[in-house]
């Protein structure tokens, strides 16, 4: 922990002082845990940041975790620093005794309250929703933030990204609906922006990766703008790579034979694996909600529609319905939404005959057009 009390009650910050002073003050002066109020020892190391730790255990360390990392101490502070430099009002380390939690950063304006939870070491699913369901049922907002992972803390521009699951649940929105991801990196004091982000499949998305000095970000943080069609032709050369190596790696690895419903449906369809139309794999709006990949989907949903002689943009909510429940898929309004979206794409080409920009039809789609079909 960075912060303690003194015998006066006053709260002591070891970082404004010299590592000299502190040794001063540790000869004459006790500390004490802002929540458990028990005795804390000033840990004083020639390259660590000053911070204080419990003299034995208790229960209080389960709330107020020890042992946390120099980068995620350092990577408070920075924040901390940078938030009362622009002139918030901001407390480092507070006890919410209401919660029983402790944010790393309280940031207070306008009687508005927005929690900071900078995230270096994993966390589970369960242990952040219960903090985050704690915040809201306070009425307090949180912002998490995660350490920027070392294989993206470099990279910038257009390019695959590995999204974990926990970090997929805190991508955010701007408001043109397009997704993107925040993540700081205490090494170079830099927020890394993670930008119209376009699902590919599972963990992989494309996106473009932008970096932000402290000096240069605002709080509430700043919003990144659409990419141009221009930047879309790169996203859609690389969504359409990984078309075709899914492709190949199905036709290399298939032990079902006829009964792989992908493989099944190309057949039918009179599709080759390594030529395939341009109207199957194409990204669309809620695609993260089916859990194929969209050449996959796409495909197979082309089949469907021969059987029942309909096309994709002519199906009705009950016939996509039962098109999810043949894949054995969850039926969500996402994935209605999906399907939907797509036959809204492929009813444009259809009466265009297949026009030759599909990639900026698609654009129009995914990042021109706010609107949710």
């Amino acid at each position: 922990m960075l912060i303690a009390y003194n015998e006066e009650r006053q709260l002591f910050l070891p970082y404004q002082y010299t590592r000299e002073d502190l040794q001063r003050y540790r000869r004459f002066m006790k500390f004490y845990c802002p929540q458990c109020q028990h005795p804390v020892h000033l840990k004083i190391g020639q390259y660590n940041i000053p911070h204080f730790a419990h003299q034995s255990k208790n229960n209080c360390a389960q709330l107020f975790a020890e042992g946390e990392s120099q980068l995620h101490l350092q990577g408070k502070l920075q924040l901390f620093e940078w938030l009362k430099k622009i002139g918030h009002t901001v407390m480092l380390e507070p006890y919410l005794k209401e919660l029983s939690q402790r944010p790393d950063l309280l940031v207070t304006s306008d009687r508005r309250q927005v929690a900071i939870e900078f995230q270096c070491s994993t966390i589970t699913h369960e242990k952040w929703l219960s903090r985050t369901l704690g915040y809201k049922k306070n009425a307090i907002q949180v912002l998490w933030l995660f350490q920027t992972s070392l294989k993206n803390s470099s990279l910038q521009g257009i390019q695959k990204l590995n999204i974990s699951p926990i970090l997929q649940k805190v991508i955010a929105y701007t408001a043109q609906d397009q997704p993107y991801l925040i993540t700081y990196d205490a090494k170079t004091a830099r927020f890394i922006y993670w930008t119209n982000l376009l699902p590919v499949y599972g963990h992989t998305f494309i996106g473009k990766v932008q970096e932000m000095t402290t000096n240069m970000q605002h709080f509430p943080f700043y919003e990144p703008v659409v990419i141009t069609i221009e930047e879309f032709r790169l996203y859609w050369q690389l969504y359409k790579r990984y078309c075709r190596q899914f492709a190949y790696q199905r036709l290399l690895h298939n032990h079902k034979g006829v009964q792989d419903a992908f493989l099944r449906s190309c057949y039918e369809l009179g599709f080759t694996l390594t030529a395939m139309p341009d109207y199957v794999g194409i990204p669309v709006k809620a695609s993260e909600a089916i859990p194929m990949f969209s050449l996959e989907w796409q495909t197979i949903l082309h089949y469907f529609c021969q059987g029942i002689q309909q096309l994709p943009h002519e199906l009705n909510k009950s016939e996509i319905r039962f098109f999810l429940s043949e894949q054995n898929m969850d039926i969500t309004d996402q994935a209605v939404k999906a399907i939907q979206n797509y036959g809204a794409i492929f009813a444009k080409n259809y009466q265009n005959h297949y026009i030759p920009d599909i990639c900026g039809h698609v654009y129009a789609h995914l990042f021109a057009i706010a609107t949710i079909y």
